[in-house]
């Protein structure tokens, strides 16, 4: 039995006074401590101290010493550079993200050292991650097999090394290292272990437990269409500085943020410094998606056919100066048949533009010579008497074919022929052989000389020469021995067809930031009449002529279902080699517009280096003015169609507060409605109204239902569904524009991404 005398054993009375006041002791010391940080030492804690050097301020080097141990220091945050669309709101230019993929050999070491897996087994491991290797990256990196993966891994591992696996290549988009290999190397089987519900058992989620191999990611810009319009898009990266990329860099690069941190005695700490970044601008360019996709394909197939060194096509709305589609291909170096962007030819290009000048010539010859009909000049052959200084001649033998003897023709018929000689003699006609300077000035007036000012640059004025001798005079007449930008050649043929409103090239639209457009461009009009109606009633005439006359140039491809007029281009090429022209290469050309009683496009074909005339130019216009114009016919029908319903946002739900507003915005008229719903949704339906039909809205109530235990915001608008979410304290990521379509929930991290369309 018990002794109930006997003492139990316990806790003396006296280690517990002890315990008690220990813990007394080391609260007040807790106290102490917080209080005199608190008071003394808050400046440290700040980073205002004395005793802390700022290093985002100038000249704190000079405040460094070697007992030094606290620094401010700070993290520059990226700003989302803006995207780039086309006309319709098409993704051109975008961003995407590629990775970096290293090994952590001391990180396998830990996840799987000997004291976890034998030898044996962590070698059968490597076995299986470089054969999964191989097989995901063998297209890719040719270079590497199986084994070098193995033995990569291996020694690494055993040396415990960091070592990078593919190195960020973003110049090369063929070896990038997408989320698709990301994810696929996160889940491979045996690197990852899955986690079971305690009750049933079943797989609630699965975890990848790859630590040891490291993706660094990097933002890369892309261009969906691949080579299309790559060079207009351009690039802002080191010494590749050129298109939209670089001259609007301003509007899309946005503004870096920073935030600070305290670095002391090498553990770094956030201060509350933080400077969020602003995300760039989004441009909406001129370009259309459909014609250049005519133009890249045209000009390409053409390219190949006649293996040529290079080719430019621009395609300009005659209207608006909006550029619709720019081409500029070259042959690449070691690929007879495979063209690529590869220069701004449109607007840097250094060619003589040849006989597509003849019309800033008859031009020239219009504005003096009113009755132009009465006229005749020689052709083919013809020789000059050049006046001298001294009073006598110089005779000056010209030939422009193999016919012999002098031909006479009207202007009509020297401009369809595309005669140099017969333009040559309209000019000394009207402005006198020693009269050069006269010839000039007015084409000073028809804004050869000026620079254009556009958002790729600035277009350089014609390189014509200022000088009287009589060969220099003689090829400015037909456009040789100058250069002229092949894009200030479209903007004249523009303000013909634009009933003599000249306007400046415009690649951009508009810009928009997250929430609106903040800015709209229109293009500059750079002459209200650039010459008079009677000279541009002609005009029109003459270019008909080329294509539609007896002894036009450009006959063989008229074509009555998309009729257009313009004027074809031939130029020998210089040979810097031989210091003379060769004669058997030739840079062909054609601009024009279409349709050519009512224009609605102008349009240049421009190829280098080619061994046939200018008729090969006229082929690829007529079949880029077809394409344009049965994709434009095509769009007119669909619009014609649905112009009788009025725009609806059926299914999607809207913020109540806002919902008559939408409905009066879209042509509607409000309606009434009592609900406790925070959204409502619209139908149409059909109603008799006087023996017809009527399309009315009907309003439905819609209170949020749950998706897999989160807020379903499917079909809502993004600030919506983002305010819901936020609401209910998820983070939301956002993918694309538009409306909501899918919505991806991580519950246990509260985070949800929504995909909109």
């Amino acid at each position: 039995m018990n002794n109930p005398n006997e003492k139990k054993p316990g806790v003396s009375p006296v280690r517990m006074t002890i315990v008690r006041f220990c813990i007394v002791l080391l609260g007040a010391a807790c106290f102490v401590k917080i209080c005199y940080l608190s008071f003394f030492e808050s400046a440290l804690a700040s980073g205002t101290g004395k005793d802390c050097v700022d290093t985002t301020v100038e000249g704190w080097e000079d405040r460094v010493d070697s007992t030094c141990n606290c620094f401010v220091k700070e993290n520059t945050l990226r700003p989302d550079r803006g995207e780039i669309y086309d006309d319709h709101g098409r993704l051109l230019m975008g961003n995407y993200t590629v990775f970096e993929v290293a090994f952590d050999g001391k990180a396998f070491a830990k996840e799987y050292g000997t004291s976890k897996y034998t030898e044996a087994e962590n070698d059968q491991l490597i076995h299986k991650l470089a054969a999964d290797f191989y097989k995901q990256f063998k297209d890719r990196f040719p270079k590497y097999s199986e084994k070098h993966y193995y033995d990569l891994f291996t020694k690494n591992y055993k040396d415990r090394h960091y070592v990078t696996i593919f190195p960020a290549k973003l110049w090369d988009e063929h070896k990038w290292i997408t989320s698709i290999d990301t994810a696929y190397i996160k889940n491979l089987p045996y690197l990852v272990k899955k986690k079971l519900d305690r009750k049933t058992g079943e797989v609630i989620d699965t975890l990848s437990y790859c630590r040891f191999i490291n993706f660094v990611s990097w933002p890369v810009r892309i261009n969906p269409y691949g080579e299309m319009a790559r060079r207009t898009l351009g690039m802002n990266d080191g010494d590749r500085q050129y298109g939209l990329e670089y001259f609007m860099n301003d509007v899309l690069a946005g503004e870096e943020g920073s935030k600070k941190y305290l670095e002391l005695n090498h553990a770094k700490v956030p201060l509350k410094d933080r400077m969020d970044p602003v995300d760039g601008c989004n441009i909406h360019t001129t370009l259309n998606l459909e014609i250049q996709n005519a133009v890249h394909n045209e000009l390409s197939k053409k390219l190949e056919e006649l293996n040529a060194e290079w080719g430019c096509v621009i395609v300009m709305e005659t209207k608006t100066g909006e550029i619709k589609a720019i081409s500029n291909l070259r042959r690449t170096p070691g690929a007879a048949n495979y063209y690529s962007e590869s220069m701004e030819y449109a607007l840097n290009a250094k060619v003589e533009p040849g006989s597509t000048f003849k019309l800033a010539s008859l031009l020239a010859f219009m504005e003096k010579k009113a009755n132009d009909t009465a006229c005749i000049y020689p052709m083919f052959n013809h020789t000059f008497k050049v006046p001298t200084k001294s009073g006598s001649f110089i005779a000056k033998t010209k030939s422009d074919s193999k016919v012999h003897g002098e031909t006479l023709g009207t202007p009509n018929e020297i401009f369809q022929r595309s005669s140099n000689i017969g333009i040559a003699s309209m000019i000394f006609d009207a402005y006198g052989m020693r009269n050069f300077a006269s010839y000039r000035a007015q084409l000073a007036k028809f804004g050869f000389f000026d620079t254009v000012h556009t958002q790729l640059g600035d277009l350089m004025p014609a390189g014509i020469r200022n000088d009287g001798r009589f060969d220099n005079y003689y090829g400015t007449c037909f456009g040789a021995g100058f250069n002229i930008p092949i894009l200030r050649t479209l903007i004249y043929y523009n303000a013909i067809a634009n009933n003599g409103r000249m306007l400046a090239p415009l690649f951009v639209k508009y810009v928009t930031n997250e929430f609106d457009t903040i800015q709209k461009f229109e293009a500059e009009v750079l002459m209200e009449q650039f010459v008079s109606e009677a000279t541009l009633k002609k005009a029109r005439n003459y270019l008909d002529s080329v294509v539609w006359g007896r002894y036009g140039t450009g006959r063989r491809y008229k074509d009555s279902t998309c009729p257009f007029a313009g004027k074809t281009g031939t130029r020998d090429i210089w040979d810097q080699t031989i210091g003379a022209y060769n004669y058997d290469r030739n840079a062909v050309s054609f601009c024009g517009y279409f349709p050519k009683d009512n224009p609605k496009y102008t349009a240049i074909v421009y190829m280098y280096n080619v061994p046939q005339h200018s008729e090969v130019a006229v082929d690829v216009f007529g079949k880029i003015a077809r394409s344009i114009m049965n994709s434009n016919n095509f769009s007119a029908m669909h619009s014609i169609t649905e112009y009788q319903v009025k725009p609806m946002l059926t299914n999607t739900p809207v913020n109540k507060r806002y919902f008559n507003k939408l409905l009066s915005q879209m042509g509607y008229d409000t309606v009434s409605y009592e609900t406790n719903a925070p959204y409502l949704t619209v139908q149409m339906e059909k109603t008799k109204v006087k023996d017809s039909d009527k399309r009315i809205p009907v309003v439905k109530a819609m209170a949020l239902s749950k998706h897999e235990g989160v807020p379903d915001v499917r079909n809502m608008i993004a600030s919506d569904a983002v305010a819901e979410l936020t609401r209910a304290g998820y983070k939301v990521t956002l993918v694309g524009r538009g409306v909501v379509r899918t919505q991806v929930n991580e519950v246990s991290a509260r985070k949800v991404k929504l995909y909109l369309e």
